[in-house]
């Protein structure tokens, strides 16, 4: 017939006893795996923060570039030309 409840209990006790040890060793490597992965994360999304910051800054000189040769031209063409009409 079947088993009284007061033996299930204790085998259930007795099962429970014995995987405390195994489930507290997961409990630890999934945390430890956790913490790990969350580190890349922000790890990786600093990185690209300051990959966007390091474009930004060169496109921002790039275009100071830009306009500084464009005056330059430009005032060397007016210099050339009141040269030319003088």
């Amino acid at each position: 017939m079947s088993e009284p409840p007061e033996r299930i209990e204790q085998e259930m006790s007795e099962i429970r006893s014995r995987m405390s040890s195994d489930m507290n060793d997961l409990r630890k490597h999934l945390e430890s795996q956790i913490v790990a992965e969350q580190v890349k994360q922000t790890i990786r999304q600093r990185l690209s923060e300051v990959a966007d910051r390091g474009k930004a800054n060169l496109k921002a000189k790039q275009q100071d570039l830009a306009y500084s040769a464009k005056r330059s031209l430009s005032q060397a063409r007016r210099k050339i030309s009141n040269t030319q009409g003088e």
